[in-house]
């Protein structure tokens, strides 16, 4: 039994918990920005297959909180580790780093610290000097520094997850995929029911509805790209038994999904990006303001998930009155639905959605990259 994380966006741990625990039966533990479980090299498949909501699964190699950190203890650390069973003396690796807190060290002399304690570590083992390549390893290994938690992680994904492959319009202002997803997990949406994203943009949340009611599996984009695909020690055959369930429960079925953008282009785009995707035909898509919505609806959507301006796109100081604006727009059209909506602007919709005397049943703080947002669950 391999011990194993996945990193998420902080805040969606307990959606990427449920999620994991959805698809592989077994318990999670919730960490920051992370989450733990256990399970075999079809784990590592399911997980990567089919979770829409982390960015990468990791084979958990060493987790400690080490006292009085340094980059000492940190080569310490994971010299004590065997890496003759990951690596074979031919293959090339890297370590990437991440660093939270405050040290006397930064993330690159986390990375020069641990590549240096592999090297060493094989050199003593094996009798051979790994070689180190950044560009494009072979075997990638992830450091994380967390105050005074040290973690090292096999890297069995690659690039991140959000990635989906799928885009062949990029938004100036996307939705992270992934963080997508999880709103539409936390709306509580279901495929026959109808739902709209009156701002889509580049059609994130639309799209990512559509491959849900679908069951397309969002590794399905990036079969051939997996990191684990170069791995000596797994039983790739497992994998193609994988990847043969889940195409097999993809279904064509149409769901009542809408997607709406002011702006012409990004609408094009959307729907370029839906083509590609493969789920056009269960999207409708149309021009439209979202603070107008009646003259665009002949139907009241049941779930609005949406990622609306927050101050990059708009001025701030026009952001509360077109929150205000919205809201009152929607509950003219959909009054009892259930509103979904990510923001870095809290205090902004919080009181447009007071003077619009909507009720707000759940609020989660999310980082989106380097911002810091919030997602809100309304009952409109």
């Amino acid at each position: 039994m391999l011990r194993l994380f996945a990193t998420v966006a902080n805040g969606l741990e307990d959606v990427a918990a449920s999620e994991i625990e959805r698809i592989t039966g077994r318990s999670v533990a919730i960490g920051v920005g992370k989450v733990f479980f256990c399970g075999d090299e079809e784990t590592i498949f399911k997980v990567n297959m089919l979770s829409r909501t982390v960015n990468r699964v990791m084979i958990l190699l060493h987790h400690d909180r080490l006292d009085d950190i340094s980059l000492d203890k940190i080569y310490s650390a994971a010299k004590l580790l065997n890496y003759r069973g990951i690596i074979d003396p031919n293959q090339s690796f890297a370590v990437r780093a991440r660093r939270v807190g405050t040290h006397n060290f930064t993330s690159v002399d986390v990375a020069s610290q641990v590549g240096q304690a592999i090297i060493d570590s094989y050199l003593k083992e094996r009798g051979y000097r790994l070689r180190v390549n950044l560009d494009n390893p072979d075997i990638e290994f992830i450091a994380i520094v967390r105050n005074d938690e040290f973690i090292l992680g096999l890297n069995t994904t690659g690039e991140s997850l959000h990635k989906r492959h799928y885009r062949v319009y990029n938004h100036p202002a996307a939705l992270n995929t992934t963080i997508a997803s999880a709103m539409i997990m936390i709306s509580g949406w279901r495929p026959d029911e109808s739902m709209l994203d009156p701002m889509c943009g580049g059609g994130t949340i639309p799209i990512e509805a559509a491959l849900t009611a679908r069951t397309v599996p969002p590794g399905y984009f990036r079969m051939k790209d997996f990191a684990f695909l170069k791995f000596r020690f797994i039983n790739l055959k497992a994998f193609d038994e994988v990847v043969s369930r889940t195409i097999s429960a993809m279904n064509h079925e149409y769901s009542p999904i809408y997607g709406m953008d002011e702006n012409g282009r990004y609408l094009e785009g959307a729907i370029m990006n839906a083509e590609s995707a493969g789920v056009r035909d269960t999207i409708s898509f149309m021009l439209g303001d979202a603070t107008r919505l009646r003259n665009h609806l002949d139907f009241s959507p049941r779930y609005v998930v949406t990622n609306p301006p927050y101050g990059i796109r708009m001025r701030k100081g026009r952001m509360e009155p077109f929150y205000r604006g919205f809201l009152e727009s929607l509950k003219e059209v959909a009054e009892g639905s259930t509103l979904t909506l990510i923001t870095a602007l809290r205090k902004k919709f919080l009181r447009a959605a007071e003077a619009a005397e909507i009720s707000i049943v759940e609020k989660r703080e999310v980082l989106h990259g380097e911002i810091r947002t919030t997602i809100f669950k309304c009952i409109i």
